[in-house]
């Protein structure tokens, strides 16, 4: 991490917050709060009701201090100067903007005190979130310096006295407000200078059949391609008799029996299809314990990221890529083809998840371009469900609900039900269109659910809206639509009577469109079409 860290870690929670407060809508629908990061004697902290997160104070971790910097996952070192290893604290503190002649303000801070404590409690590793709300993947809400460190970035809630607190409001001149601490570790700044080098290796006298030297790369052919393809790496004392020969490729390290041949002078080997970091990936020889300088393969062509990550099949999938004039494109997943439709400005390309994939899972993704083939990344395909049943039943006794559910691959060696936040351990299933289960309880048959097939959780039904950003545009305004279950093949917004057909819709907890022009001024109930089923409504106010 660079000193652009501690920063980093405060944006990351402040988006975590935002993307999570009020959800389910428990203080409302459609209610909007603001995570502020400002000082607490800051007069706007409470120019709008929301959180407040205050980092107050920074303290060397004492535990790591003397370990050396490794660098992180894309650039890995050995550099004998220690990292600055940190220790953030924050104040967390809730705000309500008053209402006139209103003496009950503070049970709305309450209440969001206890949203926001619920999240970072059910959160509380950074790194590892991966939702439609907040996806660590994601570098708008969890940048790389983060994401590829060593270290996870974890939120704890600090025990603090009421001494404590109340020394740090006088100190910020302020009365004192309903407050918690957290303790957010560990944060690595890597040193600015470099190391000193090693000192060289203590010579022995031995008795030795060959010289044993640093080895050589004089070139690889080719020097850039496909993924999977194979090289010959051209040099000098790539073999030696004082130890064994291993190549490093990107992250990917080959050992002898893993190449596909190996002299002194000459090895060849395969690139791997699905590299962690590229398209550049250094290739450096390591022999008899002594490492070439490295030489580099260039992976052409190459995607870097897939958006959405997971989902439905029959949705859309955007692949960033720079398209030549006149492109020949073509892109698989899990081996069937998907149809693809090329940006005008040969910027990305969609391609649609086939609907024939009939498994839940990771789904290798490879793009072609005229006929070269790209690097290998994943989508994961989730469980599909198109309807609920829910019957309760009285008579004979005991009282019973069977609940029905069908959809598409639901199939699986440990398939569960989530009803209304109850799970029911349904156990194998070997029908991919249809899940029963059966429960000794009544249960209201308009019951969110949603089905877990190995691990794997489906979209829910029904879908629903929780809120409109912003509450109130003038009309062709971009509108946020944020809610639950929103992906799929035929999604229809609706603002009133005027019809937006969106076709395939890839994110579930999202959509983002404009607003259309010809809506009249004043409040129009907005509501989602998801593949037939459709949602709740929540009231636009069109501005004149």
């Amino acid at each position: 991490m660079s000193y652009l860290a501690v920063g980093s870690v405060t944006k990351s929670i402040a988006e975590l917050l935002s993307q999570k407060l009020n959800k389910p809508p428990l203080m409302g629908v459609g209610a909007a709060f603001r995570v502020t990061t400002l000082p607490p004697d800051d007069d706007r902290v409470n120019d709008a009701t929301g959180l407040n997160l205050f980092l107050y104070r920074i303290h060397e971790n004492s535990f790591t201090k003397n370990m050396n910097w490794r660098g992180d996952r894309l650039n890995p070192v050995q550099n004998g100067k220690p990292p600055l290893s940190l220790n953030l604290t924050y104040l967390l503190t809730a705000y309500i903007q008053k209402a006139g002649g209103t003496v009950q303000d503070d049970i709305t801070t309450h209440q969001l005190m206890g949203n926001a404590m619920s999240v970072l409690h059910d959160y509380p590793v950074l790194n590892d979130i991966h939702d439609g709300d907040f996806d660590a993947s994601l570098d708008t809400q969890f940048p790389p310096e983060l994401r590829n460190s060593f270290e996870k970035v974890k939120v704890t809630l600090l025990p603090t006295t009421m001494e404590e607190f109340s020394k740090i409001w006088t100190g910020l001149n302020k009365p004192y407000r309903l407050s918690v601490a957290y303790e957010v570790s560990l944060v690595e700044i890597g040193p600015a200078l470099p190391s000193a080098p090693p000192a060289p290796p203590v010579q022995q006298s031995a008795i030795a059949l060959s010289t044993i030297g640093t080895p050589s790369i004089g070139s690889i052919t080719p020097s850039s391609g496909v993924a999977g393809a194979v090289i010959t790496i051209q040099g000098s004392r790539l073999k030696q008799a004082g130890g064994p020969t291993t190549v490093q490729v990107g992250d990917d390290v080959f050992t002898e029996d893993q190449l596909n041949s190996i002299s002194a002078s000459q090895i060849q080997l395969t690139i791997p299809v699905a590299p962690q970091t590229g398209p550049r990936l250094p290739v450096v020889v390591t022999s008899a314990g002594l490492s070439s300088a490295a030489a580099f393969y260039t992976v052409t062509p190459w995607i870097a990221t897939l958006t959405p990550l997971r989902g439905i099949t029959g949705i859309p999938i955007t692949i960033p890529i720079t398209l030549p004039p006149a492109a020949v494109v073509q892109v698989t997943v899990d081996g069937n083809a998907a149809a693809v439709t090329l940006d005008p400005l040969g910027k990305f390309v969609t391609a649609v998840v086939p609907v024939a994939i009939a498994a839940n899972g990771p789904k290798p993704v490879v793009l072609t371009l005229n006929g070269r083939s790209s690097n290998t990344l994943v989508f994961e395909v989730l469980p599909l469900i198109t309807a609920v049943t829910v019957a309760p039943s009285v008579s004979p006794a005991p009282v019973s609900t069977t609940v029905t559910i069908n959809g598409e691959r639901l199939n699986g060696q440990e398939v569960d039900v989530n009803i209304g936040g109850l799970l029911i351990n349904g156990g194998p299933n070997a029908n991919a269109a249809q899940v029963a289960v059966t429960v000794q309880r009544t249960l209201p048959v308009t019951t969110p659910a949603t089905v877990i097939v190995d691990g794997s959780e489906s979209n829910p039904i029904p879908s629903r809206l929780d809120s409109l950003l912003p509450g109130a545009l003038f009309a062709g305004d971009m509108v946020e639509l944020q809610g639950a279950g929103l992906s799929g093949r035929h999604v229809i917004v609706s603002f009133g009577a005027n019809n937006v057909d969106l076709g395939a819709q890839p994110f579930g907890a999202r959509i983002r469109l404009n607003t259309p022009l010809a809506l009249a001024v004043g409040v129009v109930q907005v509501s989602v079409s998801v593949d037939g089923r459709v949602t709740n409504q929540i009231p636009l106010e069109v501005l004149a």
